[in-house]
């Protein structure tokens, strides 16, 4: 990665452009916690969270907040991680009842799903069993699609891009024995539009991430007092 790409682009360095607009949108998140906080602990949902993400987000504050790591494997959690609890679940399908959590969180998940309708299945369950909620995926109109880290990779048709995961070393689509499997690869990560976002979450309002003008990200947020 050339100095240019690493200054903006680089998710290990925390003085990156992309960096600094993660640290935007966690403080809009943060203000928007701090309207639910009326004294009570609030319980949040990550769905596909990461005990080492808040770590370095700084954000939660284990008096105010404590946190349900969801994955497809129970995720192992350092000693004293107090304020945080580690479960084995899947996004499409979440084993609590209705309004179960004051906020369900995700973070550049929901375009894993694997298809159009497993992405309809975790928005649904998302709205579901938060109260309120804030989902972020990153957006297929920005030239440098995030997983491959390929320019432009999301506007190759499927095929080419299959061939590409079989035949190339590529981050984030580790290679596959036969080109049916490169295939299905390819389809684990569906990014998806603007609009196609809000129609995931109708209610939703939608914070926009740019960079030079381009869409970066985009985060539904609902259920937060106004």
């Amino acid at each position: 990665m050339t100095k240019i790409a690493r200054a903006l682009l680089d998710y290990d360095n925390p003085n990156s452009y992309v960096n600094s607009l993660r640290r935007q949108r966690m403080q809009h998140f943060r203000n928007l916690l701090e309207k639910l906080y009326h004294g009570q602990q609030l319980a949040i949902l990550d769905v596909g969270g990461t005990y080492q993400y808040w770590f370095n987000s700084g954000l939660l504050d284990k008096n105010k907040c404590h946190l349900t790591l969801l994955n497809l494997s129970a995720s192992l959690l350092p000693p004293g991680s107090s304020g945080f609890s580690a479960v084995a679940g899947n996004a499409m399908g979440l084993d609590y009842g209705d309004d179960s959590f004051d906020v369900v969180f995700s973070n550049s998940v929901i375009e894993h799903m694997g298809s159009r309708h497993g992405q309809r299945l975790m928005a649904a369950e998302v709205m579901r069993v938060g109260k309120a909620y804030y989902v972020q995926t990153p957006s297929y109109w920005f030239p440098l699609e995030p997983h491959s880290r390929i320019p432009f990779f999301q506007f190759v048709p499927r095929s080419i891009r299959a061939l590409m995961i079989w035949k190339l070393r590529i981050n984030y689509f580790p290679t596959k024995p036969t080109y049916r499997e490169c295939l299905l690869q390819s389809d684990s990560t569906i990014m998806l539009t603007k609009r196609e976002f809000q129609s995931l979450f109708p209610s939703a309002e939608i914070y926009v991430e740019r960079l030079y003008g381009i869409d970066k990200s985009y985060t539904a947020y609902a259920g937060f007092p106004d």
